[in-house]
């Protein structure tokens, strides 16, 4: 009985150190620490400018450098280190959690802004990613925005809103739709507009922690995802994505872009960390044990 009770303590431990601090700082080691694995590894220097300030503003620059993920129960959990310029530029996190998503973006969709996202219409995903939901993220001007969107429903609103970077960073921010966020702008590590050896040395960036059933409407056992940097009108793309294009120039506008050109795939799986699933299993084993 005992042994039984240990190890749903341990499972309840396991589960409630992967909400300590969603804060946006000190990703990578927070990732070691709550069994997030490594998605993905930036290779290709910002075109977008490169900031250095180490303000939370991020002046002059745009980027993502890596990004980590796993899932956990219901909950998935994804991170990303970099940042985004203070100047309306747009970071867009697309996933394909459930069937039924877009594989070429149309214009009917909705992201609870200005519909930048129309603007994106034509863009091409790699095969064997259909998108159906999203999350959009924005500041300047005395303005913050976070916003999911439905890609098959088509419609879209508020996660988060804020007065703008003097709002930041997030900390534990509970928004809408399940989603909870901890977002610190201020990185000043990682690539630069001519290398990208520092990729992994950035620390600060965004954290997300969603419940599945309440975003996607379901749970899954794994999920794609993608991100990328846009500018502010959402009609011109960066060369920031994660996973990489390997592009040293900026992809321009989104009508002409077919993602299925550039190497590799530009999107990551995100699945249970090997550790929750061992976990998992010495719990079910106890518990047969006990049964016995």
């Amino acid at each position: 009985m005992k042994t039984y009770f240990l190890a749903s303590a341990a499972l309840a431990l396991c589960a409630g150190s992967a909400f300590a601090q969603i804060d946006g700082s000190n990703i990578p080691a927070d990732a070691g620490t709550n069994g997030l694995s490594l998605l993905a590894v930036q290779n290709s220097p910002t075109q977008f400018g490169n900031s250095t300030a180490g303000t939370q503003d991020s002046p002059g620059g745009s980027e993502l450098n890596a990004a980590w993920g796993t899932i956990s129960g219901n909950q998935l959990r994804f991170s990303m280190t970099g940042n985004l310029e203070g100047n309306f530029n747009k970071m867009w996190i697309f996933f394909d959690g459930v069937a039924g998503g877009e594989q070429t973006l149309q214009n009917d969709n909705v992201d609870g802004g200005f519909n930048e996202i129309n603007n994106m219409a034509g863009m091409r995903f790699d095969d064997g990613f259909e998108p159906e939901r999203g999350i959009r993220f924005e500041v300047g001007g005395g303005f913050l925005g976070i916003r999911g969107f439905d890609l098959v429903a088509n419609t879209g609103g508020d996660i988060w809103t804020a007065g703008g970077t003097g709002d930041l960073p997030l900390v534990n921010a509970v928004g809408g739709q399940g989603v909870t966020v901890g977002w610190n702008n201020a990185n000043g590590m990682g690539v630069s507009d001519s290398g990208v050896a520092g990729a992994l040395g950035a620390t600060m960036g965004w954290e997300l922690v969603i419940d599945m059933p309440t975003f996607f409407g379901s749970s899954a056992s794994s999920v794609k995802v993608m991100a990328f940097i846009s500018n502010g009108g959402g009609d011109f793309l960066s060369n920031q994505f994660l996973a990489p294009v390997g592009s040293t120039a900026n992809l321009g506008g989104p009508s002409g872009v077919d993602l299925r050109q550039f190497p590799g795939d530009q999107f990551m799986t995100i699945v249970p960390a090997p550790g929750a699933m061992a976990l998992l299993g010495l719990s079910g084993l106890v518990a047969l044990r006990r049964k016995r």
